[in-house]
């Protein structure tokens, strides 16, 4: 399943995922527009799935019941996905429009965001819980939640053909999921894309969504052009395709990093099978030909030759084995 993002436009992260703020670590996320204000930008459904509760700014608040502020949630709206996650999407300037049992599709829209319930500022909170409930007494969550973006990482990569484990190793090799990181060498966003190598990224590396997207669907590209083999390909995401020596070794440690503990094939292991298929390929076109040769035969000789002159008699004992009660 694909998720699609939240908002249309380039996301900025405002606050991350666990972040500590002092009695409590933040849930999910926090999420604006880079170059927009996100106020009543329309929220979208990450997939398709079924609204399992609605919260709205006149239920009671958490901090005085005789206030019905909808503290600390305001409008907002939980979805359970086709694939059993459950998303909470909050602080909508309005009561959403969808209602419990509804069923929407992917990028529908849910709400327009703003800054009700707990919020400093218009923006969106995005949380999951893959195997979560939510309690439509008090909106709660019941069970763990994740990062967001792990989850959209998953996606992108099975989307592009690229192994999930092995993304979300690189992301954590890579930024540590910061999705505002920036490195020495001006990497930018949670897979640490230089903005000068991607020009397609250029003012879009601090997006976690396209950043995700665009750094899964080149590591597919990679490891195609490699043939499978995912130590070549990370090693040209980390030093490029032409690198060479003491650099290309970099590469390869990078690459191994990675890749420890996984059962991926390795160089020489797709060596050996190339070695391997050219050495039989003679053999099997030879092989063809023979068979091609057998083929012409029977159809020069007839049906007839293949069918003895009692075969009725031997089709109706075949079926009285198998079956007592036929009858010829």
């Amino acid at each position: 399943m694909a998720y699609l993002p939240p908002l249309d436009g380039i996301i900025r992260v405002t606050s991350v995922f666990g972040l500590d703020r002092g009695s409590y670590r933040h849930g999910g996320l926090d999420l604006a527009l880079q170059q927009a204000s996100v106020y009543r930008r329309p929220v979208k459904a990450p997939a398709a799935g079924t609204v399992v509760a609605v919260w709205t700014t006149d239920r009671p608040s958490t901090r005085d019941p005789a206030v019905r502020d909808g503290f600390p949630y305001g409008n907002a709206v939980a979805l359970r996905d086709d694939a059993g996650v459950v998303w909470r999407m909050l602080h909508f300037d309005e009561p959403p429009a969808v209602r419990v049992g509804e069923r929407v599709a992917a990028g529908e829209t849910l709400g327009l965001c703003d800054s009700t319930g707990n919020s400093t500022g218009h923006h969106l909170h995005l949380d999951a819980s893959p195997r979560g409930a939510i309690d439509p007494a008090t909106f709660r969550v019941r069970g763990a939640r994740v990062d967001p973006l792990r989850l959209y990482a998953e996606a992108y990569a099975r989307d592009a053909g690229y192994d999930p484990e092995v993304f979300r190793r690189q992301i954590t090799r890579e930024s540590d999921w910061n999705p505002l990181a920036v490195s020495r060498a001006g990497a930018e966003g949670l897979a640490q894309i230089i903005p000068r190598w991607h020009p397609a990224m250029r003012g879009r590396t601090f997006d976690p969504f396209a950043s995700l997207d665009y750094a899964a669907r080149l590591m597919a590209a990679h490891l195609d052009y490699r043939g499978g083999d995912y130590r070549e390909a990370l090693a040209d995401y980390n030093t490029g395709r032409n690198s060479d020596g003491a650099f290309r070794a970099q590469g390869y440690r990078y690459a191994d990093t990675i890749l420890e503990g996984l059962d991926m094939a390795t160089t020489a292991e797709f060596e050996a099978l190339r070695r391997d298929r050219d050495a039989n390929h003679s053999r099997k076109l030879a092989a063809l030909g023979h068979l091609g040769e057998v083929i012409q035969a029977v159809r020069r000789a007839g049906e007839a030759a293949f069918r003895p002159e009692d075969w009725r008699r031997v089709m109706t004992a075949e079926r009285f084995y198998h079956d007592p009660m036929a009858r010829e």
